[in-house]
């Protein structure tokens, strides 16, 4: 991996917003040496080789696979483990093992990857399964990036086709029904993402409708929308872990609307799954040594709470000391953690990177990087495209 820096399009603002990415900047010209500013920044971006781009594809593959089969060893084998290592309400417990078993299709996911790539090694930091963003930083701005600057050039992107080809293998599943794309429509970055997938699924072939979340009723039966239409089939930026604690949540378990993603994506979310991949998968190669609580592992780790969001309360530590902290209202006393070995990121001019790989379906579809001079990413890192 190479990082480069090069001028930005002239005309990037209007391009980006132009396919629904109006939410790139804060309104504020970064400061040299900050992150601030710009959450689009393609004044800097990364050359991969293909053989990195190869090594990135397999271990996406491989590493949903292996996640696959953690689901599956929690439901058949383990529902113990399933209910207390996450923390889960009864009725959302039974909901989740039936979804899993009857099969309930998902439409994607993003892993948060660290590539060293001195090393050659990719390792996993999480699984970002039930309501992942950053779809059209890569599926449409950044291949336009690459259009308009590298055209000779190739991207690993493939994540607008294959979300096509997705919903095209769903459509069949919801006929002539409907399917309701819910987000907050006060949040720039969540309604664009909703509208965008909505625009997928027309050109699948489903009818669609979207909603704001707060709009969403409930009549005894069946979830309605604002003009009190039945919701047979729900996409919502919802996230399951606020779902579930929500007073009409446990309506959602009387499967009144088949819902995207399904409730056993909530397993893959938490991080409460990597101790869980570690222990089915000790020593895999794509993974890192994982287990619960916050203790010390030998040499450097880090402490993670297991719905956190946003590089929120991340400790870091090296032989017991902390190098690095964040805060947020994950407050160990409130919620479960998680402890995992540190990943080597690429870290060039200052700046260290976190690739952002697809998954649609069960296929690897493409990656976006993130890039943050802090170790610990935050919302406010930049994002990145790439070529090779």
């Amino acid at each position: 991996m190479q990082r480069i820096e090069a001028p930005a399009r002239p005309d990037w603002r209007a391009k980006l917003e132009e396919v629904g990415l109006t939410y790139h900047s804060d309104g504020q010209e970064p400061q040299p040496g900050t992150d601030g500013g710009l959450w689009w920044h393609e004044a800097s971006h990364w050359r991969l080789t293909s053989a990195e781009v190869d090594l990135l594809d397999d271990a996406t593959a491989e590493l949903h696979a292996r996640c696959l089969d953690a689901v599956d060893h929690l439901v058949n084998r383990d529902p113990a483990a399933l209910r207390e290592a996450f923390a889960l309400p009864e009725w959302f417990a039974d909901y989740l093992q039936r979804s899993w078993r009857r099969g309930d299709p998902s439409l994607m996911g993003r892993f948060d990857l660290a590539f060293d790539d001195q090393a050659g090694a990719v390792k996993m930091l999480e699984y970002n399964a039930d309501t992942p963003t950053l779809a059209i930083e890569t599926a449409v701005a950044q291949w336009f990036w690459l259009q308009d600057t590298h055209p000779d050039a190739d991207q690993f992107n493939s994540l607008h086709e294959k979300l096509l080809d997705r919903f095209r293998t769903l459509a069949p599943l919801i006929g002539a029904q409907v399917l309701h794309f819910a987000a907050f429509e006060e949040s720039a970055e969540e309604w664009a993402h909703a509208t965008y997938f909505r625009d997928l699924a027309g050109q699948a072939g489903i009818r669609t409708i979207g909603i704001d979340i707060n709009a969403i009723g409930w009549n005894g039966q069946h979830f309605l929308d604002q003009a009190g239409r039945r919701i047979a089939f729900l996409h919502k930026l919802y996230p399951w872990e606020w779902a579930r604690q929500d007073e009409f949540g446990p309506h959602l378990a009387g499967d009144s609307c088949g819902v995207l993603e399904p409730p056993w994506k909530a397993v893959l979310s938490d991080k409460a799954i990597l101790p869980v991949l570690w222990k089915l998968f000790p020593g895999h190669p794509n993974l890192l040594e994982a287990v619960p609580g916050q203790v010390a592992l030998a040499g450097a780790c880090v402490h993670k709470p297991c719905l956190g969001r946003e590089g929120s309360n991340i400790a870091m530590l090296r032989n017991g000391q902390s190098i690095a902290s964040t805060g947020g209202p994950y407050a160990p006393e409130h919620a479960r953690f998680v402890t995992q070995a540190m990943a080597r990121l690429p870290q060039q001019d200052g700046w260290n990177a976190v690739i952002g790989s697809w998954i649609a379906g069960d296929q690897p579809a493409g990656i976006i990087i993130r890039e943050s001079r802090d170790a610990i990413m935050r919302d406010t890192s930049r994002v990145v495209p790439h070529y090779f």
